[in-house]
């Protein structure tokens, strides 16, 4: 795909009145902020889309923040504002033209070169392409877990973490769903059968992402359909994960010590490491 194709990382945010520490989501914010910024291929903006602007968005004028434009609600197990907010995104990212659209949650960590990559890989013809390799890491031990894995879950990366997939929006294309894959393509886990039930291959792409677990500011870990499992799941990655370090920072624009004040942090508020909470 030509350089010059706009790419966009869209994160919506959970609203203040929801969050159990809003202090919290926005250190976890701020470190998903620091690993999108520090990608290899500068030319990208990000969108956060949210009830209330976090007052410690970088200054950095590739970062807008979009106004949610309904009432906060309460949080729901599908998580309904999350997906109104993408919606929003896609919307307009699609009226400034189009062009490449990942959704990042707002606690994972994405490679350095995932825009680099995509760009090269992601042709015209592509209705986008999907993260299958990444990490599962938990915030409180700082222990991480390479996905697959068959004591943790032995399922595809992008089949567990939402920030694994990147789609290409071309607002002058005849065909509805070439045009605008996102309203087909939302739920992340199923992208691959979808897309290919609509005659469409989703390129794989070489790079990993990062889902951060047991942050106490996860919506599935506690308010999914799969809360239960989801906490199976983080005690999976405390016992079976290797100790995160500089390099394995580094690789998603982070540094250690950074994560580790984060860690701390959490750690102050106690709870139960396999009970997380609510983003």
């Amino acid at each position: 795909m030509p350089s010059s194709t706009p790419f966009t990382f869209g994160i919506p945010l959970i609203p203040a009145a929801l969050a159990a520490d809003w202090d919290l989501v926005q250190d976890l914010l701020g470190l998903t902020l620091a690993s999108v910024l520090a990608q290899t291929d500068p030319d990208f903006r990000v969108v956060v889309a949210g009830h209330d602007r976090p007052s410690r968005l970088p200054e950095d004028p590739r970062v807008g923040f979009v106004a949610a434009g309904w009432p906060a609600g309460e949080n729901r197990p599908d998580n309904l504002d999350s997906g109104r907010k993408k919606h929003a995104i896609n919307d307009r990212v699609m009226a400034d033209g189009g062009g490449l659209l990942m959704f990042v949650d707002a606690d994972d960590w994405v490679d350095t070169r995932l825009v680099e990559t995509a760009r090269a890989l992601i042709t015209p013809d592509h209705v986008g392409g999907l993260v299958a390799a990444g990490f599962a890491t938990d915030l409180r031990t700082l222990r991480s877990v390479a996905l697959p894995h068959p004591g943790v879950f032995d399922g595809e990366f992008h089949r567990v973490c939402g920030s694994s997939n990147v789609v290409n929006l071309r607002p002058g294309h005849p065909d509805p769903f070439r045009r605008d894959p996102y309203p087909v393509l939302h739920d992340h886990h199923l992208w691959l059968e979808t897309a290919r039930e609509h005659g469409a291959e989703p390129v794989r792409l070489p790079v990993a992402g990062t889902y951060l677990v047991n942050t106490s500011a996860n919506h599935s870990e506690t308010h999914g359909p799969f809360a239960d499992w989801r906490r199976s799941f983080n005690r999976g990655i405390a016992a079976a994960g290797f100790p995160l370090d500089g390099a394995a920072a580094a690789r998603f624009g982070l540094d250690l010590p950074r994560i580790a004040a984060v860690s701390d942090r959490l750690a102050g508020m106690g709870g139960d490491t396999g009970t997380p909470g609510l983003l």
